[in-house]
């Protein structure tokens, strides 16, 4: 019998981009496609799709709008948030409503006229922090991802999610959504 001597090295990013080059992984970052959009208008590119007989699940990369309109969607399933920047670039942070109840119940009170902003969060969600940087929306949770107002390169993230996965739109007409400063009351 012939022994396999290996010892541990410490993983870096050039070990891996040699893994990648050989063909044997994909490191996470954004794709050219993403990288290169020079409009405002927001983007998804597909990173990959899982064959239909091994499952239904996909990892997209998304350039968020970067015209500041929130246009709030939820999903019929989950889907997870990875929040890395690993380009070398400065990227605008990525400011995410969130509503504190499920697209039921929000639609209904705009119907209502109840709708007000204790009904929601405004994230701005920070890069590669190992305790915030990915997590998962939960089912018809209503959400919106875009870039912070301003100047600057728009925010760039990770999706992973079903890979038939609808967007539902939300229905809270007489409604819209405007920008505080932190100095702002």
């Amino acid at each position: 019998m012939k022994t396999i001597k290996l010892k541990p090295i410490n993983i870096t990013g050039k070990i891996l981009l040699r893994l990648e080059k050989k063909g044997l992984i994909r490191t996470l970052r954004p794709t050219a496609k993403v990288l290169r959009r020079a409009v405002r208008a927001g983007l998804v590119d597909t990173i990959y799709s899982s064959p239909v007989e091994h499952g239904t699940h996909k990892l997209i990369c998304v350039r968020s709008d970067d015209g500041g309109r929130i246009a709030l969607n939820s999903h019929p399933h989950n889907e997870e948030f990875i929040m890395i920047n690993n380009t070398g670039l400065k990227l605008k942070p990525v400011l995410m409503a969130v509503a504190l109840s499920k697209y039921r119940d929000i639609e209904r009170k705009a119907r209502e006229g109840r709708l007000a902003s204790k009904d929601f969060l405004l994230l701005r969600l920070k890069y590669n922090d190992h305790k915030t940087c990915v997590f998962t929306m939960l089912k018809d949770t209503p959400h919106c991802e875009i870039s912070e107002p301003g100047r600057g390169r728009p925010s760039i993230f990770f999706v992973s999610e079903p890979a038939n996965l609808p967007m539902r739109y939300l229905d809270i007409a007489g409604y819209t959504f405007a920008f505080l400063r932190d100095t702002d009351k």
